[in-house]
């Protein structure tokens, strides 16, 4: 009798906990959803930019859309909750690393999808493919070569697209070309 007394217990404290964890994730989903959107609604603010579009839209190509009268984004949010360093190893191979060691390695999931797209060449409208790294990266490296890498800055071409650290944007949002 007593030892199913604890077992219901444990069972009932696992399917708390999994719920709170479960929620907990989604809430951090839905607050960086509103965090990226009010960064791209900031900067339109600042450049008295009033006609646009801005969604959150989950598609394996990118994560929100946002398009103006001059400019449309294609953006994908990379998570680095560990401020790891983000090192571009070609246009579809990119890594998260601690120490810059092998064995702490992570390459991104998703990356290469909008990195092939083509873009849909409104004559119009200047396109950009964005990639922003939520909330930050210690580093952001770019290897040119087998012994050489170069810092990425927020003008850094990488393969036609910009990354840029969320923290970066939210400290400057004259960067986005809205």
């Amino acid at each position: 009798m007593r030892l199913e007394i604890y077992l219901l217990i444990a069972v009932i404290v696992l399917i708390l906990g999994t719920t709170v964890l479960i929620g907990i994730k989604k809430y951090k989903s839905f607050l960086r959803k509103k965090n990226i959107i009010a960064l791209f609604e900031q900067a339109c603010k600042e450049k008295n930019v009033t006609e646009y579009q801005l969604s959150a839209v989950k598609t394996p190509m990118y994560d929100f859309y946002f398009e103006s009268s001059t400019s449309i984004y294609y953006i994908k949010v990379i998570l680095n909750v560990g401020n790891k360093e983000l090192c571009v190893n070609n246009a579809v191979k990119w890594q998260l690393r601690e120490r810059g060691f092998n064995e702490t390695m992570h390459f991104i999931d998703g990356v290469e999808n909008l990195m092939k797209m083509s873009f849909r060449h409104h004559s119009e409208k200047k396109e950009h493919k964005l990639f922003i790294i939520y909330p930050g990266a210690r580093a952001l490296l770019k290897v040119i070569n087998e012994c050489e890498m170069v810092f990425i800055y927020p003008e850094t071409d990488v393969y036609g697209a910009q990354v840029i650290n969320y923290l970066t944007l939210v400290e400057n949002p004259s960067i986005l070309e809205v």
